[in-house]
């Protein structure tokens, strides 16, 4: 039997089911408390690396990036040491709207990171994450936006301020209404077009917690010592008004809609910078040319001449205020030449390399894969992988003399899939979780170890999952589940196929046996893959994107 079953789902990007439990159990998240008291809750684990790039991609699709192809924000240009910003036309698998929309299921997508360029549906859609700054083609019908433009104000995807403590105020009200014009736009949307699978995510829980982690961490080497006074109170108000929010969202659908909360990864406090490529270069797996002008430049990197040093000068002078937006202090091709980076790297005599923000990502410079590479596949890759991993259990804090690797994995440990190829070789993880692998700036700090700066909280390996509503189990403890999962879950909760390669599985546990029995699992014959049709961003998007991650510290 069918099921008539739509489906609500909210995206609150980044955010941990701790702090949620712990604001609800307080009583300041009411709405978020209702639906976990009437439903079933509990952590989701993300992907490796936990990051919004991959994670939304294996959400939208069911599977994990060695099917989806999606790693980072970034990816290696073929033949170049070039990494441009990912977007979804290099995604493989379909989303699980376009299965939906394709079965004549009526659906509404909006702000979901990682969903532009936008796709034909069967519904509306409206871009988040990743979209260009001055984009106008971010919405399907190409009209919607400018009837949004109409009925709710100017539609914005990004806010207009940085985080910093000379601007906390005008960032705060910028957030503010950037979500209260989500809100109108949600209900607006909600009346005008109902939709079976209607989906929107608030993203600015994610930078709020990035940027403002240190107000509820005494701990944090941002916070004077000894000063253990309760700055939760601007990210608290912030969650309430989210809490808010939903509850206006959620008021609007039926009994027949099951309401699933969620995140692509959790947060928690980031206290240290480690610069993966300096290691390299300590260790001699990474080398540089050795004409004047690259000795001038590695003089002047160690002298500190480096990039964070001077977003630090922009930041303290006010050039950083539409720094994630707009480019005002630096251009990519401008900071390559300028700065230390992958340009004054000598490929014939390097081995590895990274990119990659949160764990430690490597790259061999295989032979046939990298354009200049030195590596031969098989013996010798195994050969320097294990090199690799016997140099990093010796690679210790330079002051603490405490190791700073945990576990590390190889990738065909993690992935599996068609894109297997694309993933990074090896992947470190920090002996301690509030150290974090220094961005995709190629050489972002001459200090190998270092504080971190721009933003003090950094993602974690379990978000949050709440199911309530049609079919759901009152009191379900929500165990061992994946964000590959929630694809395959939305599918079967609407009587729809579950097609064969997706690698996540129906949480029917969580569904009551009366809803089991009427809706069975039932799997496609065919698969989900798509024939894709890479669309780069112009060079002007491509800027505006990396001064967006630059913003948030992704870029270093």
């Amino acid at each position: 039997m069918g099921s008539k079953t739509k489906v609500l789902a909210i995206g609150l990007d980044g955010v941990p089911l701790s702090i949620i439990e712990s604001w609800a159990a307080e009583g300041r998240l009411p709405n978020l408390r209702r639906l976990m008291d009437q439903g079933a809750v509990g952590e989701l684990k993300s992907t490796i690396p936990p990051t919004s790039g991959p994670s939304w991609s294996t959400f939208m699709t069911g599977k994990n990036p060695g099917k989806t192809g999606i790693y980072d924000f970034l990816y290696r240009q073929e033949g170049t040491y070039i990494f441009p910003p990912v977007n979804a036309s290099m995604r493989d698998g379909l989303a699980v709207w376009k299965l939906l929309s394709d079965q004549g299921r009526k659906v509404g997508i909006v702000n979901v990171p990682m969903s532009y360029p936008v796709e034909e549906v069967n519904g509306f859609m409206i871009s988040g994450w990743m979209t260009p700054y001055s984009a106008e083609d971010f919405s399907y019908p190409p009209d919607l936006w400018r009837e949004l433009r109409d009925g709710v104000g100017y539609y914005a995807i990004y806010p207009t301020e940085t985080f910093s403590e000379a601007r906390r105020e005008s960032f705060l009200k910028a957030c503010d209404e950037l979500l209260d014009l989500r809100s109108r736009t949600v209900s607006y949307l909600m009346d005008r077009y109902p939709a079976d699978l209607f989906m929107v995510v608030i993203f600015d829980t994610d930078r709020m917690l990035h940027q403002l982690w240190h107000y509820l961490d005494p701990a944090h080497p941002w916070r004077d010592p000894g000063d253990g006074t309760d700055k939760s109170g601007p990210v608290v108000r912030y969650f309430e008004k989210v809490d808010e929010k939903v509850g206006e969202i959620v008021s609007r659908v039926d009994e027949d809609t099951l309401v699933m909360v969620l995140s692509d990864h959790g947060m928690g406090p980031a206290h240290n910078f480690i610069v993966l490529n300096n290691w390299l270069l300590d260790v001699g797996l990474l080398r540089l040319k050795r004409d004047p002008w690259r000795v001038l430049k590695y003089q002047l990197f160690r002298m500190g001449f480096t990039l964070r040093n001077v977003h630090g000068v922009a930041d303290r002078i006010g050039l950083a205020k539409h720094a994630e937006y707009k480019g005002l202090y630096s251009m990519d091709y401008l900071m390559k030449r300028v700065f230390l980076s992958f340009l004054d790297v000598d490929w014939s005599r390097s081995k590895a390399y990274s990119f990659g923000r949160h764990l430690g990502s490597i790259y061999l410079n295989v032979k046939g894969r990298e354009p200049e590479g030195i590596v031969n596949p098989g013996r010798e890759y195994e050969e320097v992988r294990e090199e690799i991993v016997r140099l990093a259990r010796q690679f210790v804090h330079p002051r603490s003399g405490e190791p700073l690797i945990g576990e590390i994995l190889k990738k065909e440990d993690i992935y599996h899939g068609p894109h297997l190829d694309r993933a990074p070789d090896l992947i470190l993880r920090p002996r301690d979780e509030r150290d974090i692998f220094f961005g995709l700036a190629d050489f972002g700090s001459n200090v190998t170890v270092d504080t971190v700066y721009r933003y003090s909280g950094m993602h974690r390996d379990y978000g949050l999952l709440m199911m309530s509503g049609k079919g759901i189990r009152n009191g379900a403890t929500i165990e061992d589940a994946a964000i590959e999962d929630l694809a395959p879950t939305i599918l079967y909760a609407m009587g729809s196929p579950i097609p064969q390669d997706m690698d996540g599985r129906p949480l029917t546990d969580l569904f009551s046996e009366e809803f089991r029995a009427q809706v069975p699992v039932h799997y496609a014959e065919q698969d989900s893959s798509r024939e894709l049709r890479e669309t780069g961003y112009t060079e002007e998007a491509e800027e505006e994107i990396r001064e967006r991650l630059r913003g948030l510290g992704y870029l270093g």
